[in-house]
């Protein structure tokens, strides 16, 4: 259940790949608005270990130290060395742990076994019924198509990628004023770095306080909350 009361706290898991600066940012955010607000983060899952990626090390050494259970199974490893699931190993995982919700923050693997036992939910960087796919591939549509428009949702997971309904979401015009392809790329992944923490963190406060509620057949524009 979600908190139905100033009250009660919002129990959230986050699930990140740590890839990069984005992923670390996010991490960050939520931390520090969980003083802020009743907010307590149960569990933070990688799905990298020390040693595999010089970004995951950095999102590491960051998550290391908060107060919070750290969880990483390394997908690669996992799949070199068992025959099993790997997402049934996360489960054994997650089913130590007592949440309302999981939050995808830069979760770079596809989900099947953990959103149909979970309300999972996932940061995506494009509007509802926009790019699907990974950010770089979202915003390499958006330029080929010339989209003067974009944006951030957050969506309930579902078996079919990016498609599950939006809770909310957020959106910013595109300038293509740049001079080339590769500007142009910078200047929208700048744009969704510039929003995305203040993004999630407003949903994750709307949330927490019953503003938002997911059991509502509707998506929230929080575009006027971020300018």
């Amino acid at each position: 259940m979600i908190p139905n009361n100033k009250s009660e706290i919002l129990r959230i898991g986050l699930m990140s790949s740590g890839t990069g600066e984005g992923s670390l940012n996010l991490i960050k955010s939520i931390k520090e608005i969980t003083h802020k607000i009743p907010v307590n983060i149960e569990f933070i899952f990688c799905n990298r270990e020390y040693g595999e990626y010089y970004g995951s090390d950095k999102f590491l050494d960051e998550i290391n130290n908060y107060n919070v259970p750290i969880i990483t199974i390394s997908s690669k490893k996992f799949r070199k060395n068992n025959k099993g699931s790997y997402e049934d190993e996360i489960l054994n995982q997650l089913s130590k742990y007592n949440f309302d919700l999981i939050l995808l923050t830069g979760y770079m693997l596809i989900t099947k076994k953990i959103h149909n036992k979970y309300a999972t939910y996932n940061l995506h960087p494009a509007l509802p019924g926009g790019p699907k796919g990974k950010w770089d591939e979202v915003i390499n549509e958006l330029i080929e198509t010339k989209c003067n428009k974009s944006g951030l949702m957050i969506h309930k997971v579902i078996d079919e990628v990016d498609s599950g309904e939006c809770i909310t979401f957020c959106s910013f015009d595109i300038n293509y004023s740049a001079p080339n392809r590769e500007k142009q790329f910078l200047n929208i992944r700048k744009r969704i770095i510039g929003l995305e923490s203040r993004f999630i963190c407003k949903t994750i406060e709307m949330l927490s306080t019953n503003e938002l509620k997911l059991e509502e057949d509707k998506s929230i524009d929080l575009t006027k909350y971020l300018n």
